[in-house]
Formats: structure tokens, C-alpha cells, sequence
């Protein structure tokens, strides 16, 4: 790729353009199961970076430091969102991003470690070339509700569609006995969510 590739802040002005190049990662990957409209906010501290390229965003990254979701570990910075537009991937972009990522982590926080979950096979695959440990896995599925649970959630007025949860690996077969998976539906059925920790 002979363009000029900026990694830099994140900025207010650049929502739209970063939710293009979001939604086309999200088009290309099995990540997320839900579209996103606006870009997350985050209770703590992010790092939240972009690539650019010849003025348009390519690719981005966000790590929250010490995020509630991992508050079992310490010191650890949790990738909420992460990727590179279909027409500039396989050129290091992304390894720019978790480079300058954990460079600001380092500067900034002390910190040194951060921690990756996916369900997309390819980002699975990619994760574990870049030499990420996993430290975890387990099932995320989608249910559709039995009678009864519709029956209470209809006495306070709640009509219930569908149920998203996830479990162990060795329980998935116990949760499938008890309740009807939805497996015929391409965004919502299961995968294995992988955990990764990564120390640069």
C-alpha cells in the first residue's frame, strides 16, 4: 500500500465516517449480532483510535481501561471495538492499531495487557497468529422463550421475542435439552466466543 496511514485520536467529527467503516467490518464478520447507529460511550477511561488514509477512516480501535465487564482482572484494557475496512485489510493496519494502542496504555495507564473476546472465526484466527493467549471460551446463543416464561413476562406486560445468553462450553448440551435454540437464523445462532489476553 504505497498511501500515507495516520494513526491518531479518535474525534467527535469523525461518528459518521467511523460507523461506515464499522458497519462494513460488521457486514464482513460473525463479531456482533446487533447495528450499531452511534458510537458507544464507555463509562472509564478509553483509548480510542482511528487509521486514516488519504483523509477517510480505514480502520479503528477502542480499549476501555479497567472495564467493569473484566472487573475480576486489574490492570487490563477491554477491546470493545476493533477493525479495518474490507478494501484496506492484509496491509498491517491492524497491528498499527494494537501497536499504538498499548504504546498510550503504557504511557498513559501503566498498563500493558489487554483483553479480546470474538465469536468470528476469522478474527479468532487472526488474533491467535498475532501470538494472543486464550484464556477462555464459551457458547452465545439466542433462545426463543417457553410458554411459561411468556406467560410471566406477559403478567408484567413485557411480550418476549427472543432471549440472548450465552454459557460453558460443557453445559451448552444441558441448555439445548431444556430450550429451543435458535440455530436456522445466521446472525443469531451459535458460536464459540473466544477470550484472548495480549501483552505487546
Amino acid at each position: 500500500m504505497k498511501e500515507k496511514m495516520i494513526i491518531r485520536e479518535y474525534k467527535k467529527s469523525d461518528e459518521l465516517k467511523w460507523l461506515d467503516v464499522h458497519a462494513s467490518v460488521m457486514v464482513d464478520s460473525y463479531a456482533w449480532w446487533t447495528v450499531i447507529h452511534k458510537k458507544p460511550k464507555y463509562k472509564k477511561d478509553t483509548v480510542d483510535l482511528v487509521a486514516v488514509c488519504n483523509d477517510n477512516i480505514v480502520g479503528f480501535i477502542t480499549i476501555e481501561i479497567n472495564s467493569d465487564i473484566v472487573k475480576e482482572l486489574e490492570n487490563v484494557g477491554f477491546v470493545w471495538e476493533f477493525g479495518v475496512h474490507r478494501n484496506y485489510r492484509g496491509n498491517g493496519i491492524g497491528k498499527m492499531l494494537i501497536h499504538e494502542a498499548h504504546k498510550i496504555m503504557r504511557d498513559k495507564y501503566g498498563i500493558n495487557k489487554s483483553i479480546w473476546y470474538s465469536q468470528d472465526l476469522k478474527a479468532q484466527k487472526y488474533y491467535e497468529k498475532l501470538g494472543m493467549k486464550e484464556i477462555e471460551r464459551h457458547w452465545q446463543f439466542s433462545i426463543n422463550p417457553t410458554n411459561e416464561q411468556l406467560e410471566m413476562f406477559k403478567k408484567d406486560g413485557f411480550i418476549c421475542w427472543e432471549m440472548r445468553g450465552s454459557c460453558l462450553i460443557e453445559d451448552f448440551y444441558k441448555v439445548k435439552e431444556k430450550f429451543k435454540i435458535m440455530e436456522n437464523d445466521d446472525a443469531l445462532k451459535p458460536r464459540i466466543c473466544i477470550g484472548y489476553e495480549f501483552t505487546l
